[in-house]
């Protein structure tokens, strides 16, 4: 899926491309070994579940070409020089840097297993489970192994307070009906029973904020230096939030200046094809039908086109606004830039080369993404702040 979420960030939004690109995560979730996803109320995608999107029938077409146009055919600039603009100042607080340390330290947390007693609120249950409707079991109704935190919700409702109180080893019958607006229209509403079997019962165990915790965590060698390093990258953080919300305040307004003459009909079909594509994928990754994924997911391939003809409108202007700004200051890219932001954008997506990136998506692409964000940046520098 790399080359789609590529895709997706340097087009799926101008306002989002103004704000900055933000690192790829490059820690890989980890996997227990459950045959299903569970009586679950809903579960969203994982966009980085597969690379092999392909080979079902949810499978995504070719994009359409965007062909060249006369910009000046299309739109007409309104005020894009001063735009004035208040931006919020943002403090970081005592606060604020406990609650980052908070999280630190609950993203150390350790598992234990637990003996000697039952399934209380807030442990993790590993269980197998068996979904039976009418004494017969049911699609993803089945799992063995899972690790369930009781109280998550992750399940329907009922399930995980029939867990409290289980003892290892010991077998339960939980009698539940799924919501009326479950996804499955076979399991809306309907009463089931699951057998399920508690394997074991462990918790969550979140380590103290202790000097020997520092040194050993983190590059710091005291809570104080600690401290100090987490307000400092806070406070780098609150900046740039700073400079996003100016950026995306300026470029709303600038958009909203100008007057759109007409569209270039290979544009929208251009961006209408990235909102259905990106289901379509989504679809794939799961292996399932791209009506089916629609179903379960409470759409219709009618509500994707109304979603996809505004998306297309939406991003149609914003293209055509940024190119009019280019082709009124005669911007162009030069050798040095591109080669700049193509290294910008391999290092941070995490990307083993140029040739690798260049592999998922064109240099055209490129090219045109770092010409808009010279222009973005353009009227940032000129916005007034008041």
């Amino acid at each position: 899926m790399k080359k789609k979420i590529v895709y997706l960030v340097l087009s799926i939004s101008i306002l989002a491309l103004a704000g900055g690109c933000g690192k790829k995560d490059s820690k890989n979730d980890s996997e227990t070994n459950q045959t299903s996803d569970g009586p679950t109320v809903t579960e969203a995608p994982d966009n980085t579940a597969s690379e092999d999107t392909t080979d079902t029938a949810g499978a995504v077409d070719e994009a359409p070409v965007k062909e060249d146009y006369n910009v000046n055919d299309y739109v007409k600039l309104g005020q894009y020089k001063g735009i004035e603009v208040t931006v919020d100042k943002l403090e970081v607080t005592d606060e604020d840097v406990e609650a980052a340390i908070r999280a630190d330290l609950e993203a150390h947390a350790t598992e234990e297993e637990v003996t000697g007693r039952a399934v209380e609120s807030g442990d993790i249950a590993n269980i197998d489970y068996e979904g039976l409707k009418d004494g017969v079991a049911f699609d993803g109704g089945t799992a063995t192994g899972y690790d369930l935190t009781i109280g998550s919700g992750t399940f329907i409702p009922g399930f995980e307070d029939q867990i409290i109180g289980m003892k290892v080893g010991e077998k339960r019958d939980i009698n539940l009906s799924f919501p009326e607006e479950y996804p499955s229209e076979e399991l809306a509403g309907q009463p089931v029973v699951f057998k399920v079997t508690l394997n074991a019962i462990k918790k969550t165990v979140v380590p103290e904020l202790t000097e020997e915790y520092v040194k050993n965590n983190t590059e710091y060698d005291s809570i104080e230096a600690y401290k100090a390093a987490e307000r400092t990258r806070l406070e780098e953080e609150n900046k740039e939030t700073m400079k996003n919300n100016k950026v995306n305040s300026v470029m709303t307004t600038v958009i909203d200046n100008a007057e759109i003459i007409s569209y270039p009909q290979t544009l929208i079909d251009y961006y209408t094809y990235e909102v259905v594509s990106y289901y379509k994928s989504f679809a794939s990754q799961y292996g399932m039908e791209y009506a089916d994924f629609l179903a379960a997911n409470n759409m219709t391939e009618e509500s994707v086109a109304q979603e996809a003809k505004a998306y297309a409108e939406n991003r149609a202007k914003q293209e055509l606004v940024l190119n009019a700004i280019v082709t009124a200051e005669k911007m162009e890219l030069s050798d040095q830039e591109y080669k700049d932001g193509l290294k910008q954008i391999v290092d941070e997506y995490g990307y083993e080369s140029e040739e690798q990136l260049i592999e998922y998506i064109t240099e055209d692409v490129i090219k045109e993404t770092l010409l808009w964000q010279k222009a973005i940046d353009f009227v940032e520098a000129q916005a007034v702040e008041i």
